[in-house]
Order: structure tokens, then C-alpha cells, then sequence
């Protein structure tokens, strides 16, 4: 693959003719003074969409237990004080 190095300070008057280079297949590296900072490479392809979750019910029994008193009547003022 081609590469090109270019100083970040060139970047923002450079960036159209970059991002060109980048789309034809060029990787494109950003340095500073001290050194290279960024790396621009072309994107291929774009990944394939994930498959959909099928959830399975049933996998780890006893991991979650009803309360016996989980429908008995609550009323507001222990609602609000948190006596539930």
C-alpha cells in the first residue's frame, strides 16, 4: 500500500486532496513535531450487518425469584417513605 506523510499544521488547507488520497487506497500519516499522530487509511468495505439476537428463555434458572409479597397492596405513604 502507498503511503504519504503530510505535517498536521498542512492538514486543514490540505484536507479535500487528502481525503482523496485516502479514497483511492492511500494511507495518508499525520505527524507532528514529535512524531507521527494519526493514521488514514480507506475503508474497504463496510461491515456486514449483525445477525439479530434470539433470546432463549430458561437459561439460568434461579437466577432471578419473585417475592411472595410481590403483588400485595403498597400504599402511597409507603411507596414514598421506601417501605417496599
Amino acid at each position: 500500500m502507498l503511503s504519504v506523510t503530510i505535517d498536521i499544521a498542512d492538514l486543514p488547507g490540505r484536507l479535500q486532496e487528502v481525503l482523496g488520497l485516502a479514497r483511492s487506497g492511500t494511507e495518508v500519516v499525520v505527524q507532528d513535531a514529535t512524531g507521527p499522530v494519526a493514521r488514514l487509511t480507506p475503508i474497504t468495505a463496510a461491515p456486514p450487518p449483525r445477525a439479530k439476537r434470539e433470546w432463549k428463555l430458561g437459561l439460568h434458572p434461579g437466577a432471578m425469584v419473585m417475592r411472595a409479597d410481590f403483588d400485595d397492596y403498597v400504599t402511597e405513604e409507603e411507596f414514598l417513605r421506601g417501605d417496599i
